[in-house]
């Protein structure tokens, strides 16, 4: 345990050798301690046999019926936790309506107008353009992500971009396995 000078082979009286933590003899509080530690042990020694007739058990029958009944009222705690959660988010009161999404002439347009960042209109924009140059590999990884393959004419895919055109990114993900994937590759060779 701990090796206390002078004291070598022999264990020393006070309670800090055995538990560092306790509270030194004469602490206030102490008596607390003690009642506490005295629980501790009547809790871990065995029950004393008693004259007292051991009360019946309940038949498996009935116990089953209340597992039954713990297991319900579990999954309905766990249900509407999980719809807290994970359900709509209300700030104040009121649910947030999904975003409707726009027709794709509407970033064209947006395009079209920010060709020319010279103009004065914009001079506010271009930090918002710096900004989006941190996001410009993953933009690029998505946009790689969603070329067309050769056997597909054209392809389509959902888009979330800033309202000035900053930087703009493909929001779907392939919807094939990879094995079907590999093997479509194959055909193609």
């Amino acid at each position: 345990m701990f090796n206390f000078q002078g004291q070598q082979g022999q264990m020393p009286a006070h309670s800090l050798a055995l538990n560092p933590f306790a509270l030194p003899p004469g602490m206030p509080g102490m008596q607390q301690a003690q009642q506490m530690q005295q629980a501790q042990a009547a809790q871990r020694l065995p029950p004393q046999a008693s004259s007292a007739p051991e009360p019946q058990r309940p038949s498996a029958n009935t116990s089953n019926k209340t597992q039954e009944e713990l297991l319900d009222e579990k999954a309905r705690k766990w249900q509407s936790l999980n719809a807290k959660r994970y359900g709509e988010k209300r700030k104040f009161g009121v649910v947030e309506q999904q975003k409707e999404e726009m027709p794709p002439e509407h970033i064209r347009k947006i395009i079209k107008d920010h060709g020319d960042m010279t103009a004065r209109k914009f001079r506010h924009d271009k930090r918002i353009y710096l900004g989006a140059l941190k996001y410009l590999p993953h933009a690029v990884y998505k946009l790689l992500e969603n070329i067309p393959v050769p056997w597909q004419q054209i392809r389509n895919c959902r888009t979330v971009y800033h309202c000035s055109g900053a930087i703009t990114f493909c929001a779907e993900i392939q919807k094939v396995i990879e094995p079907v994937f590999l093997a479509q590759w194959g055909t193609m060779w």
